[in-house]
């Protein structure tokens, strides 16, 4: 019952929050009026050379977004919608979750599915989330992908300036009427439409800087600045239905790094299973000894590889790193764990040949079954390996699938 009144009380503050807001935001276009009210969102500082992007700090300060854009995006089959936060002073934007159930646009990181993600001009990428801990505290987890010491690196922009757009006097209306924005088109790339609200149109313009998200936001050009209020192609839309003044802000303090934890909790799980292999080694005796120590010596030069792994991934970011990605799949890589297999399965093949039990030949069968199976996923593993060498990341994922489609029962 004390479950269900929370819910309840939960879901009754987020109504009383969006009616709220939603009223805020009706006085607060019409107070403005439309005129300012266009004025006051046609400011990009960051862009037009009045503030530089500043590096954001992952989890000391609030971030604040000045200005919401509210999104409707078509995909094949699917549409959504999505609230963009945008600080054009300081260069970054904020993302919460798309939503095919209507549109969410208030952060809560109270509650224990929240995510949050931010991006700034200056290449930090952070993803902001919470999930419910022991005795039902909200853990809050900042992930970097190292981002705030070894940048993103923004590669293949369309707004590079290396190209004109052109105007294709086709114009839409945005944001209830309030903008009528114009067709812009890449020569070079006649399927892809923009459209552009600003000061004016004319026949041709020099893209030079963007702050936003698929294909909507804000663009510098020679020509001056520009929202873009719609992105198209053949297969893909983004449509801005509303702009917002707002001052939305996530306190970061509490915001644990993520990629600190886990290199925290790693490097003690190394240090313990490396005094453990070091016991197990001083006890080996008997038949299997060989097999004892092969096995080992190979979760011991495992170990070796895993501190490597770590100290290779503060070298450089998640996302772009292949081999910062390569040290972090390898430190779960489902190929070390067929290979310790076929070791497990070696040594369980010797003690079982040396066993008097009365199933001494059925456990046998079955282990040479699965010592063979092993040794064909393995030889499989590292075909993938060859197949996807500069994609760690999907040869982790196939490898994955390959594990549970073929991983034995045991004996």
């Amino acid at each position: 019952m004390k479950n269900i009144l929370l819910v309840f009380l939960i879901s009754l503050l987020v109504v009383q929050q969006v009616q709220a807001q939603g009223e805020r935001r009706n006085r607060s276009r019409d107070s403005l009026g439309v005129i300012p009210w266009r004025s006051a969102i046609k400011r990009a500082p960051v862009l037009t050379g009045h503030t530089e992007p500043r590096i954001i700090v992952p989890h000391e300060q609030p971030l604040c977004f000045p200005m919401e854009f509210d999104l409707k995006i078509s995909i094949p089959g699917k549409i959504v919608e999505q609230a963009m936060f945008i600080n054009a002073n300081m260069g970054i934007i904020g993302l919460l979750p798309p939503s095919s159930s209507g549109l969410v646009n208030m952060l809560f990181p109270e509650l224990p599915d929240f995510s949050f993600s931010v991006m700034g001009l200056k290449g930090n990428v952070y993803q902001y989330s919470t999930r419910k801990g022991k005795n039902n505290t909200i853990e809050r987890w900042v992930s970097t992908g190292n981002t705030e010491t070894h940048q993103y690196q923004m590669t293949g922009s369309y707004f590079t300036g290396a190209v004109d757009l052109q105007r294709k006097n086709v114009t839409g209306p945005y944001c209830n009427g309030s903008l009528t924005a114009m067709a812009y088109r890449f020569s070079s790339s006649p399927d892809m439409t923009w459209y552009l609200y600003g000061d004016r149109f004319p026949e041709k313009l020099h893209p030079r800087k963007f702050l936003g998200n698929f294909g909507v936001g804000y663009l510098q050009t020679d020509e001056g600045l520009y929202i873009v209020t719609e992105f198209r192609t053949s297969s893909f839309t983004c449509k801005v239905t509303d702009i917002q003044i707002t001052n939305t802000c996530l306190h970061t303090t509490e915001f644990e790094i993520m990629e600190d934890k886990f290199i925290e909790k790693r490097t003690e799980a190394i240090q313990k299973e490396k005094q453990k292999l070091e016991r197990d080694a001083a006890r080996v005796s008997g038949n299997c000894a060989s097999e004892q120590t092969d096995l080992i010596s190979f979760k011991q030069e495992q170990q070796r590889k895993q501190e490597a792994a770590l100290r290779q991934v503060k070298t450089g970011n998640t996302y772009q790193d292949v081999n910062v990605q390569r040290s972090m799949v390898s430190m779960m890589d489902p190929l070390v764990t067929v290979q310790e297999g076929i070791l497990s399965t070696k040594l369980s093949i010797c003690r079982a040949q040396h066993s008097t039990s009365s199933n001494k030949e059925e456990k046998l069968s079955c282990l040479y079954n699965q010592l063979g199976v092993l040794m064909e996923m393995e030889t499989e593993m590292k075909a993938l390996d060859l197949q996807y060498v500069n994609e760690p990341g999907r040869a982790y994922a196939e490898k994955s699938k390959l594990f549970m489609r073929k991983k034995p029962r045991g004996c």
